[in-house]
């Protein structure tokens, strides 16, 4: 095959790549409903991220990145807690890594996985999380349908996961009622 079929090959499989990877990586994950992410949930809180921490475990003989955050428990819906002096706390272990990897000879590494929610430091969450795994590893449960950034628009708390609750609520919620709604699942 001469050179230029080839690139013409190369250049239409890249394109393939742009247009299907991303459908392909939005179909990992089922959206759920707010019973089944109650269900799934090992410890569901609201949450403030304390620290956040690069570390690594170990698995196969291999190293993998994990970023632990240590959360202050605000408000406990589902599951058992630490305390930590006098603070409710829990610590969540997650696949990835706080920095973006630099582009290497002009290539950026494209992710064969979904990648889990990074939680910022300081900001107050909703977290729905998975029990730990053997190797302490946790997630939100649904990646992004798991997490609801809480924040304040017009004076009152909003909360928004990353599909901007899709299948959960029509756009943004109130706290008040998404606190409301995980306590009439959980039959409280």
């Amino acid at each position: 095959m001469n050179l230029r079929k080839t690139s013409l090959l190369l250049l239409a499989a890249a394109a393939f790549a742009v247009v299907v990877v991303p459908a392909a990586h939005a179909a990992w994950v089922a959206k759920m409903d707010l019973g089944e992410m109650t269900f799934n949930a090992d410890r569901i809180a609201r949450v403030t991220v304390l620290d956040v921490e690069q570390g690594s475990v170990t698995l196969g003989g291999g190293e993998l990145p994990v970023v632990t955050y240590k959360l202050r428990v605000d408000e406990a819906f589902k599951g058992t807690f630490d305390d930590d002096k006098g603070v409710t706390v829990i610590e969540v272990s997650m696949l990835g890594s706080i920095k973006q990897a630099p582009p290497a000879n002009g290539m950026q590494k494209l992710a064969t996985l979904p990648e889990l929610p990074h939680l910022q430091l300081g900001h107050d969450y909703l977290l729905f999380a998975t029990a730990p795994s053997s190797i302490g590893l946790s997630s939100p449960v649904g990646l992004g349908q798991g997490a609801f950034s809480i924040y304040t628009a017009d004076k009152q708390e909003m909360a928004a996961n990353e599909l901007d609750n899709a299948g959960l609520f029509s756009g943004p919620v109130s706290y008040n009622d998404l606190a409301d709604a995980i306590r009439n699942e959980l039959g409280q």
